[in-house]
């Protein structure tokens, strides 16, 4: 009996074993996982700034190329890569482009005490996304994620991770092309 026993746990096991590895590869393989990647339409998108003031997406790719960085406060390369690209918006502010960042799903107040904590007047159109409604739908993983998007709303180029000052150099080309 003890034999009949141990056989049916086995068997047991591996069919629990068999059932659910099916069921993981299922859900990974079936769930929409798609990322926003290079050559795609960029998603159009409305949210308010730091200020208040409302900022439409596609408002502005009528005339500028713009670069979407998107970030938290808590996160170490933000806070360093910040003050680069403040300084490229200021730098090229008569230029066909606009540097926006987009805070994912944080306080006004913590963002203001982020910046006061950079030390620096900071140039950049900060936007708030609350429910992180454009953070899903551009996919964005890890922070910071930068993508540029062309006068054509297209997604020209995408970066995830920190910036370097070459970097956001080479985004605000792209941009311009």
């Amino acid at each position: 009996m003890k034999k009949r026993t141990r056989n049916i746990i086995r068997v047991s096991t591996i069919v629990a074993i068999v059932v659910l590895t099916g069921i993981t590869l299922w859900f990974n393989f079936t769930k929409d996982n798609a990322t926003t990647k290079v050559g795609d339409k960029a998603v159009d998108f409305k949210l308010k700034s730091l200020e208040g003031e409302e900022f439409q997406l596609h408002e502005v790719t009528k005339d500028k190329g713009v670069i979407i960085n998107f970030w938290g406060t808590w996160c170490k390369p933000c806070r360093e890569e910040m003050p680069d690209l403040n300084r490229a918006q200021v730098d090229h502010n008569d230029d066909d482009v606009m540097i926006i960042t987009v805070n994912v799903s944080e306080k006004p107040q913590q963002i203001e005490q982020f910046i006061r904590g950079l030390g620096e007047d900071m140039s950049l159109m900060m936007l708030l996304d609350p429910n992180r409604s454009v953070t899903k739908a551009y996919n964005i993983g890890p922070l910071p994620t930068t993508i540029a998007i062309d006068k054509n709303n297209k997604i020209v180029k995408k970066q995830e991770y920190q910036l370097s000052k070459q970097d956001i150099e080479s985004f605000i080309e792209a941009v311009q092309e």
